[in-house]
């Protein structure tokens, strides 16, 4: 497939004001800062959290509320974001908009503020993962009395529901913020029931660390003959047989000796049972064969697909000759999604121009993210090769901010970082790629 240019056009259109703000490019800065950016892709950014991944990529509200400021547009998203925070109904979204109400709150804007308090007071999302919301922009606007605020919703809580992780991460930032002496003078020194009850139930957690503390300790030895003891190959290949999903094979092959390997591989070779050879090959999941057998490229084209998706994982970690044949055959063939992956390892120079021209991306964006993934890799175990057209390429498309960083590494290691890409960089959505320093 061929590519076009894709630094950034001076006038974008919406969908590529859309695109931006979603992968958090920092073009979409340069945007408003020059007058381009509209408003409603800006404010959909805002009313939808649009990271790719919520567990690994830190919410962007700061990066937003820059945005919002540059182009000049925080009366217009006010009254939006007002709204959607009077009616939290989607959790994944719920994060930002309260992020956003701090900003809004700081700057002197007394109905988030105020809204702030009652989404920690009521708790608007019935899921118990999220009845955090508000408590951590309450406590940087409030100090003191925002913590109060949080512990009484919490206190009163707790007549209902057992002490558990929020209220500890609750105690944990106070604690950063106003230090946990002042906790104790402030909560010691209340009447109020539900503060009291949040105050007794903190006191009996701290006893009950303390005996489960002790206990610990009575056990550690124990428990340190217990972690080493040496799990046999024997037990491996019967485990195997059963039932379960053996997810603890990948762990035990990653720090199995080479003689061990050889039996499982030895296993893997003579079995047909696809349960067990499911069991059997993670065993290779992030380790080399012992010695490369034909068998792993056969379990890549097995009709059950889980099995031949673990069977592609574990050969892309092995070199072969074999394996670079196979892996050519497939551009003439399927191109399936993990054929990259078996270049990492089975490089020769000039492979990232063919791979540029084989690589389609799906639409589906953890497909994409996976495909683009793998072709970091074979630049990166791969030094030697170019890699201006290809990471750059990567770069614009991935929809992962983590991603995009470690592709302006690897040029940056090349200086192959164009002006376009050193200028945007530094309003990335990632605070590790706007740290970056180019010379």
């Amino acid at each position: 497939m061929k590519y076009s240019d894709v630094s950034p056009p001076p006038v974008p259109t919406p969908a590529e004001q859309r695109d931006a703000l979603a992968k958090g490019l920092g073009r979409a800065r340069l945007w408003a800062e020059r007058g381009v950016l509209t408003e409603a892709p800006l404010r959909e950014a805002c009313l939808q959290d649009l990271r790719y991944d919520h567990m690994c990529e830190v919410p962007r509200d700061d990066w937003l509320w820059e945005i919002i400021n540059v182009a000049g547009f925080r009366n217009e998203i006010r009254v939006p974001l007002l709204h959607a925070l009077y009616d939290l109904s989607d959790p994944e979204n719920a994060r930002q908009l309260c992020k956003l109400a701090q900003y809004y709150a700081a700057s002197g804007d007394a109905a988030f503020r105020d809204l702030l308090y009652q989404i920690v007071a009521q708790k608007p999302l019935a899921a118990a993962d999220y009845d955090f919301l508000g408590e951590s922009e309450l406590l940087a606007l409030e100090g003191e009395r925002g913590f109060l605020s949080a512990a009484k919703s919490r206190g009163a809580q707790l007549e209902q529901i057992a002490w558990d992780w929020p209220e500890e991460s609750l105690l944990r930032e106070a604690g950063e913020l106003i230090g946990e002496t002042r906790i104790r003078e402030l909560l010691s020194s209340t009447s109020d029931p539900d503060l009291n009850r949040f105050f007794e139930s903190w006191q009996q957690q701290l006893r009950e660390k303390a005996e489960r503390k002790q206990q610990k300790q009575r056990h550690r030895k124990k428990q340190q003959r217990q972690q080493t003891d040496k799990i046999s190959v024997e037990t491996v290949l019967k485990a195997a047989q059963g039932e379960t999903q053996c997810y603890w094979f990948r762990s035990w092959g990653i720090q199995a000796d080479p003689t061990d390997l050889n039996a499982v591989l030895q296993a893997l070779k003579s079995s047909e049972e696809p349960a067990v050879l499911l069991n059997l090959i993670k065993v290779f999941s992030n380790r080399a064969l012992p010695e490369f057998d034909s068998r792993l490229i056969e379990l890549c084209q097995h009709p059950d697909p889980e099995l031949q998706r673990r069977a592609w994982v574990a050969l892309a970690n092995n070199s072969h000759p074999e394996i670079r044949e196979f892996a050519n055959r497939q551009f003439n063939e399927s191109q399936p999604a993990f054929l990259f992956s078996l270049f990492i390892r089975n490089y020769q120079p000039g492979d990232e121009h063919r791979l540029l021209a084989a690589l389609t991306l799906p639409e589906d964006a953890w497909e994409r993210h996976s495909v683009l993934s793998d072709l970091i890799e074979v630049l990166k175990e791969n030094p030697t090769a170019d890699r201006s057209r290809l990471a750059t390429i990567i770069y614009r498309f991935t929809p992962c901010e983590i991603c995009r960083f470690k592709v302006v590494q690897l040029l940056k290691e090349q200086s192959a970082i164009p002006d376009w890409m050193t200028e945007e960089c530094r309003f990335d959505s990632y605070a590790d790629t706007r740290t970056l320093t180019f010379e």
